[in-house]
C-alpha cells in the first residue's frame, strides 16, 4: 500500500491544488464511511498492535492520533479508526458555519515535508457537527475517543469569544469525548490574542464553569477538555497559559498549532503566508512540550503535535514529554499506510507519563 501511494496516487494528487486533493481524498473516504463492512475491511488491513493508554479518564488504543483540520466536518472518524488512528480530533468548527479565507488557502512545499495553510476555520457549523457524528460515530461504537476543535468565527469581536465558544461547547459536547479549545491557529483575525492573560483567564474560567454546569444538567461527569496552543509563544507566556490552564482544570494541552515563523525553514523558499506545519517546525513544537512537561511536572497531559514523520520524531516528543501525538502533515505526504505503520513502531513503548 505505502507503494502504491507513493508511486502511483500522491503523484496523481500532487498535479491537483492541495485543497482540491484534499477534498477528493476526503469525500472517498466520506463515501467509505458509510459502510460498515469497508470499515472492518479496513480495519483488518491496517491492523495495529495495542498499546492501551489510560488518559483523561478515556482509552486509547495507542499514541497515534488524526490532528484537527484533516476532517474538518466529522465525514470519516470510523475510517480514521480503521486506519490505525488511536484516536481522532475532528474540526476546527465554529458556532455557525463559515466560508473560510479566499482559495488558494493550502499550499505544499514537498522538498521540506511541509505544508502551508491559511484555511480560516472554513467549516459547517458545530450543530451540522454533532449531527453528522452522531450519525456516522455515535458514542457507545467507536474504537478510538473522539476530540471535537472548537474555536471562534472571524467575524466574532474578541470581546464576543466567550459567547462562541461556549455555543460551540453545547452543541458538540453530547457527542464528544474531549473538546479542544483552539486558541492559535494563525488564520483568523486576533485569535492568537487569547494567549494573552487578560483574556485567557476570563475565558478558561468560563468555559469550566459552562462544562460543570452542563455535567450537573445531563447527570454526568465534566468532558474533558484540553487547550490547544501556539508554537510561536515564548516561555514567560507559555508559563502564564499553562498556569491558568491548571488554574482552571484543564486536562491537557494540545502543543502545539501551525507556526507563522520561517527562519529556521526557509532554506531559500518563499512561503505563502499562513500556518506553516510539518518537518520545519518539529523542533519548535518539541520544545514547547519539554517546556510544559517540566514546568508541569510531567503531571499534565500533552498532545505533541508537529514535525511527527517517523518513529524518531515520534519519538522525540514523547520523550519529550508528550503523552500522546496526532499527526497531519504526514499523512498528506505518506498516505494511509502510515498511521498504522507508526503506530506499531511504537507499540513496544509502554506509558511512561504518570
Amino acid at each position: 500500500m505505502s507503494l502504491f501511494y507513493h508511486n502511483l496516487l500522491r503523484p496523481l494528487f500532487f498535479k491537483l491544488d492541495p485543497e482540491q486533493a484534499h477534498d477528493i481524498a476526503c469525500n472517498v473516504l466520506g463515501f467509505a464511511e458509510r459502510f460498515r463492512i469497508t470499515k472492518l475491511l479496513t480495519r483488518s488491513f491496517f491492523r495495529t498492535e495495542s498499546t492501551p493508554i489510560e488518559l483523561m479518564g478515556l482509552t486509547f488504543p495507542n499514541y497515534l492520533g488524526q490532528a484537527a483540520g484533516l476532517d474538518k466536518n466529522g465525514f470519516f472518524p470510523g475510517m480514521s479508526s480503521s486506519l490505525g488512528f488511536g484516536h481522532i480530533e475532528v474540526g476546527t468548527v465554529t458556532p455557525k458555519g463559515q466560508p473560510g479565507n479566499p482559495r488558494p488557502r493550502m499550499f505544499r512545499y514537498p522538498k521540506l515535508n511541509a505544508l502551508v495553510n491559511r484555511m480560516g476555520f472554513n467549516n459547517a457549523g458545530s450543530q451540522a457537527l454533532a449531527e453528522q457524528i452522531s450519525k456516522v460515530y455515535p458514542k457507545g461504537e467507536r474504537f478510538s475517543p473522539l476530540g471535537i476543535n472548537i474555536g471562534k468565527s472571524k467575524d466574532t469581536p474578541l470581546d464576543q469569544a466567550l459567547v462562541d465558544y461556549l455555543a460551540a461547547f453545547s452543541d458538540v459536547a453530547p457527542q464528544a469525548d474531549y473538546i479542544a479549545i483552539n486558541i492559535s491557529s494563525p488564520n483568523t483575525p486576533d485569535l492568537r490574542d487569547l494567549h494573552q492573560e487578560k483574556h485567557l483567564k476570563p475565558l478558561l474560567a468560563n468555559i469550566r464553569s459552562h462544562n460543570l454546569e452542563w455535567a450537573a444538567n445531563n447527570d454526568c461527569r465534566p468532558i474533558p477538555c484540553v487547550l490547544k496552543i501556539s508554537p510561536d509563544e515564548d516561555y514567560k507566556s507559555l508559563e502564564k497559559i499553562v498556569s491558568l490552564a491548571l488554574d482552571n482544570s484543564f486536562d491537557g494541552i494540545i502543543a502545539t498549532n501551525t507556526s507563522i515563523y520561517r527562519n529556521e525553514a526557509s532554506q531559500g523558499i518563499r512561503f505563502e503566508k499562513g500556518g506553516l506545519s510539518g518537518m520545519p517546525i518539529e523542533r519548535k513544537s518539541t520544545e514547547a512540550i519539554r517546556f510544559v512537561a517540566k514546568l508541569t511536572n510531567h503531571k499534565l497531559p500533552i498532545i505533541g503535535v508537529g514535525g511527527i514523520f517517523d518513529r524518531d520524531s515520534a519519538l522525540r516528543k514523547l520523550d519529550a514529554g508528550a503523552s500522546l501525538l496526532q499527526i497531519y502533515t504526514a499523512f498528506v505526504y505518506d498516505g494511509p499506510n502510515f498511521p498504522s505503520k507508526l503506530a506499531n513502531s511504537l507499540a513496544y513503548r509502554k506509558r511512561q507519563w504518570s
